[in-house]
C-alpha cells in the first residue's frame, strides 16, 4: 500500500478478520457492529460501487465497498503503486484525504475503520471505507429538490463549507450539491462528504482553483434552481472571504466551469497547474 495508507495501518492496529475479509480500527468494534460488518462483507460481490449505512441502527456506521475491477488496480492498491503523475487510485485518495481532513478539524465524517476482501487467489476484490454515520444531515442534492425555493439557503451553506475547508488546507475538487450535507436544524453548519477527489494542502493556484469549485456548483444541478446573475451575486459575496483573488486567473475558470462538464483528473489538473482547457 501507499505510506498514507501504510501510516493508517499502523494506526488502525486492531484488526478483524472474517473469512477472506480484513478490517482495521483503532479499537475493538462493539459486538453487535462487528456482528454487522461480518454480514456485510459475506454479501456476494458486486460490480457496482456499494455505499449505505452500515446494517445496524446502533452502531451509527456508514459504510464504502469499492470493487477493484481490473488487475492493475488490484496489484496498486495492494502494493502502492501509483497511476500517472503520481496519483492513486480513487479509493485510496478518499481513504487517506478523509483520515487527514478529519485530523486538521475540517467538516467531514470521522474514519473508523477500513479494510478489503481478497479473491480465491488472495488478491484484493474490494475495499471498504467505513465513517461515522451523519446523522440527522441530508444531502444538499435531496434537499433542494424538495425545497427549490430556498436554494440559497443550500448555497450559502456549501460557500461557508467551501471557505472553512480551505481554512484547513483542504481543496475538495468534486464539491457539489449531494457532497453537502446539510444540517436537519439549520443554521447549524454543513459537512463535506466523499473526498476521493480532494487535496489536503493548499494550492499555489487558488484563483483558479475557487474558479473551477464555485463554476462546478453550479454546473452541477444548481442551475436549474436560480438564475445565473443571482448566482453570480452571490459568488461575487463570497469571494469577499478571500483577499488577494486575482479576478483576471479566477474569471475564466469559474465562466467555462459553470457551463462545461470538467473531467475529475482535469480538475487535478486545476489545482497543480491553474490550467483548465475547454474540452
Amino acid at each position: 500500500m501507499t505510506r498514507g495508507c501504510k501510516d493508517l495501518v499502523n494506526e488502525f492496529s486492531y484488526t478483524l478478520n472474517h473469512r477472506r475479509s480484513t478490517l482495521h480500527f483503532k479499537a475493538p468494534p462493539a459486538t453487535f457492529t462487528a456482528h454487522a460488518l461480518q454480514r456485510l462483507v459475506e454479501q456476494q460481490g458486486s460490480t457496482k460501487r456499494i455505499s449505505a449505512p452500515l446494517d445496524c441502527t446502533r452502531s451509527a456506521l456508514f459504510t464504502k465497498r469499492q470493487p477493484l475491477d481490473s488487475l492493475k488496480k488490484k496489484l496498486r492498491v495492494a502494493f502502492g503503486g501509483s497511476k500517472r503523475q503520481g496519483l492513486n487510485d480513487w479509493v485510496i485518495e478518499e481513504l487517506v484525504n478523509t483520515a487527514e481532513a478529519h485530523k486538521r478539524g475540517a467538516r467531514v465524517a470521522p474514519l473508523i475503520g477500513f479494510g478489503y476482501s481478497r479473491d480465491r487467489l488472495g488478491l484484493m476484490d474490494d475495499f471498504i471505507i467505513i465513517t461515522g454515520l451523519l446523522a440527522g444531515y441530508t444531502d444538499g442534492w435531496k434537499w433542494v429538490s424538495a425545497n427549490p425555493k430556498q436554494v440559497e439557503t443550500l448555497i450559502v451553506s456549501a460557500f461557508e463549507l467551501l471557505h472553512s475547508l480551505h481554512q484547513q488546507g483542504v481543496s475538495h475538487m468534486d464539491l457539489w450539491a449531494a457532497n453537502v450535507m446539510l444540517p436537519d436544524e439549520l443554521p447549524a453548519p454543513a459537512q463535506a462528504i466523499d473526498l476521493e477527489n480532494c487535496f489536503c494542502r493548499p494550492t499555489e493556484f487558488l484563483s483558479e482553483t475557487l474558479g473551477f469549485q464555485f463554476g462546478f456548483f453550479y454546473f452541477r444541478e444548481i442551475y436549474r434552481f436560480i438564475t445565473e446573475a443571482r448566482y453570480d451575486e452571490l459568488v461575487d459575496a463570497a469571494l469577499a472571504e478571500y483577499p488577494g483573488i486575482d479576478r483576471e486567473r479566477f474569471t475564466p475558470c469559474y465562466q467555462l466551469s459553470k457551463h462545461q462538464h470538467v473531467g475529475r483528473k482535469d480538475r487535478r489538473t486545476v489545482f497543480l497547474t491553474g490550467q483548465l482547457k475547454a474540452g
